[in-house]
């Protein structure tokens, strides 16, 4: 950025600063308080908006000079210009905004960051892209080098590379959070505390099992329960026999006695028969005398066709006949006895028709009986079963003993196959912490990106004769090796003029801004200026402003470098008298 003209009026301790740039450094000197940071400020406060003295607009009022009513500033860079007025605020840009243009304005700007935002910045000036795809592609290069990850280890890869959105130092913490829950993880598996070395390999208490004695023990409970059903099934059997058996008994006793009637019965079922027979005739007799009718049957003489009645196994003409009042009155007591009579026989027939009916089926079941047949001692079956129950039962102890074994050694082999695992998750997760911690990935895309950086940095050094400062990758500035911390005063001045000098050159900015150069004497400062103008000479600086308090004005400096003089709140140019450098401090 090659600055051409600053305009400054009423802006702090300047009234006035009309300064057109014609070399490539201008140095501005003056007495303390002439206003020297006044101007190096105003044209900070245009380059990039940002205010020294006050941190609110509403405070802007104090940066009008005196009892101006309001004041101005423009920095042009050939046709384009940036311009901001007071107490207003508002900056007018026509010159291209930097984000790097604070570190160039401002030497002691990247000193006075932090770590983290010096590797922020570094990245950004040396257009590192720290994206997923190449820490990804990074992590597979360190972790397997020489085969491909496996799918484990795929899955841990893709399950942190999105953290990295947030920044490395997020992956980072990611990965050592999982290290540590697979940990705890095998902390709560083993109930030990974790230790590298004793998880590497560690195994549970050795669980004593003898699958050949379960194996046997399991086929003598399958013979025994084979055996045990096999009796249950005889005894099952045995009892449905007796129990048929004593039901027939009850039956041939019930046959027996039914059957050992049919004597009896057929006497009285004669008997009954014979008393209806005998009394039958009467009741009819007495049915006829009764309603007049002519008892017997009625029929035709073959020879003569006179009408007869049979009755009583006699045949006798027809004839007309009168009703009987008293057998009107018998008639009905007679028809009830004959009715029980007949009542009588047919129960007497029914129990002789069952009497009968019991001696065939009581013929029947005893051909069925096998006079062969012995009886079987249930008692002793028993016996034998309640034996073989009890000793299944101390089988089946011994069994379920042995299986407890059996699955304490499964358990024990799944312990030490999970704390294996959790073992190798934490391996594997403190494995890919170390590759995002500071000092890998982190540190090797920072030693590529300083490459050039401390490459430029070297190159100044050369060229200034002043100490060598490099960056190393943990972001410490070295002046010599010497810690930015430890230097002096003058020191810390020289290497941030080196550290804003090379920004501005690998940014293009090609623009430094050096305040209170006066801390720098003698043949230091005569260094500074041959320095400066070296650059100049070299083309490899478009715009340096220098602010230094001086007594008078310089009499004589390097032909790249212009000198001019505030004093009363104004600047004016100084005439050289030629290349001889002479400052008076």
């Amino acid at each position: 950025m090659k600055l051409t003209h600053i305009l400054v009026r009423d802006v702090l301790g300047i009234a006035e600063a009309d300064v057109h740039l014609t070399k490539p450094v201008a140095l501005f000197t003056g007495v303390n308080g002439a206003g020297k940071s006044s101007l190096q400020e105003a044209v900070r406060m245009a380059l990039t908006g940002d205010t020294v003295r006050v941190s609110l607009k509403k405070e802007y009022g104090a940066l009008v000079h005196g009892d101006a009513k309001d004041g101005q500033i423009v920095v042009t860079s050939d046709d384009a210009a940036n311009s901001i007025t007071l107490p207003g605020g508002k900056l007018a840009r026509g010159l291209p905004d930097d984000p790097r243009l604070p570190m160039v304005l401002d030497a002691q700007r990247f000193a006075q960051l932090d770590g983290k935002a010096r590797r922020a910045f570094v990245y950004e000036l040396m257009g590192v892209k720290v994206g997923s795809e190449e820490i990804r592609r990074r992590l597979v290069a360190r972790l397997f080098p020489t085969a491909a990850p496996a799918d484990a280890d795929t899955v841990r890869l893709e399950s942190v590379i999105p953290m990295v959105r947030a920044g490395i130092d997020a992956a980072h913490k990611e990965a050592g959070d999982k290290a540590r829950n697979a940990k705890t993880a095998w902390r709560v598996v083993t109930g030990e505390t974790y230790g590298s070395s004793k998880a590497e390999g560690w195994k549970p208490a050795a669980v004593l099992f003898d699958e050949a004695a379960l194996l046997k023990l399991e086929s003598d409970l399958e013979s025994l329960d084979g055996r045990i059903g096999d009796m249950q099934q005889e005894i099952g059997a045995v009892e449905g026999a007796q129990h048929a058996a004593r039901t027939r008994a009850e039956q041939i006793a019930a046959l027996h006695e039914s059957a050992s009637q049919f004597a009896r019965l057929s006497d009285l079922v004669q008997r009954a028969d014979d008393a209806v027979a005998e009394f039958q005739p009467k009741v009819e007799a007495l049915r006829a005398r009764a309603t007049g009718a002519p008892a017997g049957a009625a029929c035709t003489c073959p020879e003569c066709g006179a009408l007869l009645r049979y009755f009583q196994g006699a045949l006798a003409a027809a004839g007309a006949t009168e009703r009987d009042d008293e057998a009107i009155a018998k008639l009905p007591e007679y028809m009830a006895s004959l009715t029980m009579l007949q009542n009588a026989a047919q129960n007497r027939r029914k129990e002789l028709d069952a009497a009968d009916t019991a001696a065939k089926q009581l013929r029947a079941i005893e051909d069925q009986v096998d006079p062969d047949d012995v009886p079987i001692d249930i008692d002793a079956r028993r016996r034998e079963l309640a034996e073989m129950q009890q000793h299944r039962r101390a089988v089946a102890a011994e069994t379920v003993g042995l299986r407890e074994q059996q699955r304490a050694a499964a358990a024990a082999a799944e312990t030490e196959k999970k704390a294996a695992g959790h073992h190798a998750d934490v391996r594997a997760w403190e494995a890919i912490a170390d590759a995002l911690a500071p000092d890998g990935i982190p540190a090797d895309l920072m030693r590529e990106a300083l490459l050039p950086l401390n490459e430029q940095l070297a190159t100044l050094a050369q060229m200034s004769e002043w100490a060598d400062v490099t960056i190393t990758p943990e972001m410490e500035v070295l002046a010599d090796t010497r810690p930015y911390a430890l230097l002096s005063e003058s020191e810390r001045w020289r290497a941030d003029a080196h550290l804003a000098c090379a920004i501005g050159a690998i940014s293009g900015l090609r623009l430094l801004v050096l305040d209170r150069g006066d801390v720098l004497v003698g043949a230091e400062r005569d260094r500074l200026l041959y320095w400066l103008d070296d650059l100049a000479y070299a083309n490899q600086i478009d715009t340096a402003l220098v602010f230094m308090s001086l007594k008078e004005p310089p009499k004589a400096l390097p032909d790249g470098i212009e000198s001019f003089w505030i004093e009363g709140s104004a600047v004016r140019s100084v005439q050289l008298g030629g290349r001889c450098m002479t400052t008076t401090s």
